[in-house]
């Protein structure tokens, strides 16, 4: 590698001599080297984590003991809130300093809530959040005892130092992200990402904080009461919608915006009005306020802290990647430059044939296949399916594709198969890729997975070589209506809720909406296909 890269060779020479390192080197390379440079990121950020645990001081002579408790002993108290307290004690078992969470005697939080949080993030084991060692009662109080870090906070940073720069900013939201989607992938979400909750210890890792307000989203009901702090929630979670993957992203927009600019998006006192303004996007745009900051970080974070859950980053790895790649530049190499001739020149002999030639058609390639043992098979129109089997829509088009997929079974409420929140790949398609849908997390693969008994299954895909808008508006009514078992579906791990109707009929709102798009027309840009699977039993 001498030679070849100098950044490289900084940053792998920082990585060894446990020197603080200058990120804005890895937002220089290029397209060739960023493999490279994201592998020593994480290299980097696994140092991190053993030099923190490096930085435990010796016990202090005169840090007496205040009181013991579930065998620790607690040495001082570090802060205080609502609902507890939180002290620096010593756990002889492990030899090192921890946080212990107390809740206080007359709390009116029932002391199975509080160990919950400790349960919740003994689940969790990522550097870019906080550790779980252990949880108790005694003497009637309750206690949960987790890494101490040693640090500020970005509220105290902020406070200090003021608002970021963007290398900064993203670096902390690449690492925040990396936590976040760790929690999201085991059904958790945090609910109450802040600068307070988020700290950055003294080797320079970002660690996500404070659980108290984490939900399992799978099991939320619609009578969880809204908590979090207020600047940072999601309008629909203002409006008593549970918390998901998509209002987290949400407070982590906020936070972004907060630290670059050093203010809140929405300021309203009350949480009507802050979620008013937050529906008509009433704030200063972010290139307003940082007219330094690159295009493509202040498009990031606004899409962030779109109002609209679906109008968001598909998930917080789609947001990391769209935070890394705004300090990427693109540069030009001579090769770039032979290819923008080739191109030109063969645009200047399209156009000779351009108004001779007829349109193109629009044309879809499409089918279902069944995963069974290892193995792929494709489904004819009619094939029977059973209870268990795993489908996937493979699928390629010659030119941008928008794609829906719906399950019709006949209600007046289809259940979205595609396009779902959290998952990629999103609207639109790009062409000369075969798809398999619905897509995968970041991490795994995912398909529909047929769970109960039906007489027949009908699946309505609908593709366009332009947005829908018609079809976007029914997505989002109809995402909003779902039952908590369809919101299984929405969020894309791989289940299908199966239809149970007597006789094969077409969902009047899905019907309306076929025919408001021009389904039953013969339209250039349009294509619509229906697919039926009977069921049969095992």
């Amino acid at each position: 590698m001498a030679g070849e890269n100098p950044d490289l060779e900084k940053i792998a020479a920082g990585i060894a001599d446990d020197a603080a390192l200058d990120w804005r080197l890895l937002a220089k390379l290029d397209s060739t080297a960023a493999e490279a440079g994201d592998g020593l990121r994480e290299l980097s950020q696994l140092a991190q984590v053993f030099r923190g645990l490096q930085l435990k001081p010796e016990r202090a002579a005169q840090s007496s003991v205040q009181f013991r408790f579930a065998g620790l002993d607690v040495l001082e108290r570090l802060g205080c809130g609502a609902q507890g307290e939180v002290w620096r004690a010593y756990d002889p078992m492990l030899d090192q300093e921890v946080a212990l969470k107390l809740r206080h005697v007359d709390s009116d939080t029932l002391a199975h809530h509080f160990l919950a949080e400790g349960r919740r993030l003994a689940k969790l084991r990522h550097p870019n959040i906080v550790s779980v060692y252990g949880a108790a009662a005694q003497d009637g109080r309750v206690g949960l005892w987790i890494e101490l870090v040693r640090g500020r906070s970005l509220a105290e940073l902020l406070q200090s130092e003021g608002p970021l720069g963007a290398a900064d900013a993203v670096q902390i939201g690449i690492e925040l992200c990396r936590g976040l989607a760790a929690v999201h992938r085991h059904g958790l979400t945090h609910g109450d990402v802040k600068a307070e909750n988020v700290l950055r210890d003294a080797s320079g890792r970002i660690v996500l904080a404070d659980f108290g307000a984490a939900r399992e989203f799978e099991l939320c009901s619609e009578f969880d009461p809204v908590s979090g702090t207020r600047q940072y929630l999601a309008p629909e979670v203002l409006a008593g919608d549970r918390t998901t993957p998509a209002s987290d992203q949400f407070a982590v927009g906020v936070l972004l915006y907060r630290l670059l600019t050093g203010s809140y998006p929405y300021l309203a006192d009350d949480l009507e009005g802050l979620r008013q303004e937050q529906l008509a996007q009433a704030r200063r745009p972010l290139h307003e306020l940082r007219p330094d900051l690159p295009r493509a970080l202040a498009q990031a974070v606004e899409r962030a802290l779109a109002p609209n859950p679906a109008r968001r980053h598909a998930g917080m790895l789609v947001l990391l990647t769209a935070l890394e790649a705004a300090l990427r530049p693109w540069r030009m190499r001579p090769a770039h430059w032979a290819g923008i001739a080739a191109v030109c020149a063969l645009f200047a002999l399209a156009a000779a044939f351009w108004r001779a030639a007829p349109p193109p058609s629009f044309a879809v390639d499409s089918g279902f296949y069944r995963d069974q043992e290892g193995r792929r098979e494709r489904l004819a129109d009619g094939a029977t399916i059973a209870v268990g089997d795993r489908l996937r829509l493979d699928l390629a088009a010659a030119q941008q594709t928008w794609i829906y997929v719906f399950n019709d079974d006949g209600s007046a409420v289809p259940t979205v198969l595609f396009p779902l929140s959290g998952i990629a790949p999103t609207n639109p398609l790009r062409p000369g890729t075969r798809w398999q849908l619905p897509g995968h997390d970041g991490v795994t693969a995912l398909s529909w997975q047929v769970d109960r008994e039906a007489e027949r299954e009908t699946f309505i895909l609908v593709a366009s070589a332009e947005p829908l808008p018609q079809v976007e508006r029914r997505v989002a009514e109809w995402g909003h209506s779902m039952t908590p078992d369809e919101a299984l579906v929405a969020r894309g791990v791989g289940r299908l809720a199966p239809v149970q109707t007597p006789a094969a009929v077409e969902g009047a709102g899905l019907a309306a909406l076929l025919r408001e798009i021009g389904c039953d027309a013969a339209r250039r840009t349009l294509h619509c296909e229906r697919f039926v699977f009977p069921q049969t039993r095992r």
